[in-house]
């Protein structure tokens, strides 16, 4: 089954491989990007992002969620490169990820390339029918027509909460001194507010609630709208780099940890010291050697 999407729009698409229970590869390309769905049962098992769209690969999603360094995403891909393995299996075997939330960003990687998708008004598509087994570490296989639901709700409303921000890159933050009561806020609000503790750029705000775009967008305007964030237009020349600031990130822990071992080094010296001079003043020796001679 192959043809134009002019002809056969993305979700009739998506619908009849589910109705049908098919099992196989479903390759969408448009924009010079190709991203390719797999199907077991007609339900998605995986995806396989395009790789010039590096910011919808599962190591740089986990990595901008602080879950993984640079160094170690380079490592794990060129582990990757030698074993044949793919990243999400390597990451639970090395415990870099648990199951759970290995699991949380695979379907976030799905909603995000349907959601890519879905913005094609050219294109073509190319279903190929073959068996396929999820793997035990994937979590459970996605219904299309539920994404799809949330991908209509994604083109109908993006816009409009988009348009709420700066137009251009921008930053988030909680204002100082706000007092937050949790039970007020949406679930999508509480985890977004949380969040923000991690980074000012939205992008890894999201990525770190894992949540697509438009879930944070949207949870982003509530808080706006509750009083409870500011947000500032980044200026040119001063794009966030995420990587850049998980570095900073990290180095500004090692030194918090170096101080606090420091601190704790100084309390035991002083601790030593303490109980060194009290067993050699003279009551303490006194006391010492009645005691050896009454045994």
């Amino acid at each position: 089954m192959q043809g134009k999407i002019a002809d056969f729009s993305i979700p009739d698409i998506f619908q009849l491989i589910f109705s049908q229970e098919k099992s196989g590869s479903l390759a969408i390309s448009g924009n010079d990007r190709v991203t390719t769905f797999l199907f077991s049962l007609g339900r998605i098992v995986d995806v396989q992002p395009d790789r010039r769209e590096p910011r919808s690969l599962l190591g740089t999603m986990l990595r901008d969620a602080g879950y993984l360094t640079d160094s170690e995403l380079k490592r794990i891909l060129s582990f990757q490169g030698t074993g044949g393995k793919k990243i999400g299996e390597i990451l639970v075997e090395k415990g870099k990820v648990s199951k759970e939330v290995l699991s949380r960003y695979l379907v976030l990687q799905v909603k995000e390339c349907l959601f890519d998708v879905l913005t094609l008004r050219e294109g073509e598509y190319r279903f190929e029918g073959f068996a396929v087994r999820p793997v035990a570490w994937g979590g459970e296989p996605i219904r299309p027509d539920i994404l799809l639901m949330e991908g209509m709700q994604f083109l109908d409303e993006y816009p409009r909460f988009r348009g709420i921000f700066p137009s251009g890159d921008f930053r988030v933050a909680r204002k100082k001194g706000e007092r937050v009561d949790p039970y007020a806020l949406s679930e999508g609000e509480r985890i977004l507010w949380k969040a923000l503790d991690f980074s000012e750029d939205p992008e890894r705000v999201y990525r770190k609630a894992c949540f697509t775009g438009f879930e944070g967008i949207k949870a982003l305007a509530a808080l706006l709208q509750r009083g409870l964030i500011e947000v500032s237009a980044t200026e040119p020349g001063d794009r966030i780099d995420p990587a850049r600031l998980l570095r900073d990130e990290i180095a500004f822990r090692r030194r918090f940890d170096a101080v606090r071992m420091a601190l704790w080094g100084a309390a035991v010296a002083a601790a030593a010291v303490w109980v060194y001079r009290g067993l050699l003043s003279p009551g303490a020796f006194r006391t010492f050697t009645v005691w050896v001679d009454f045994f």
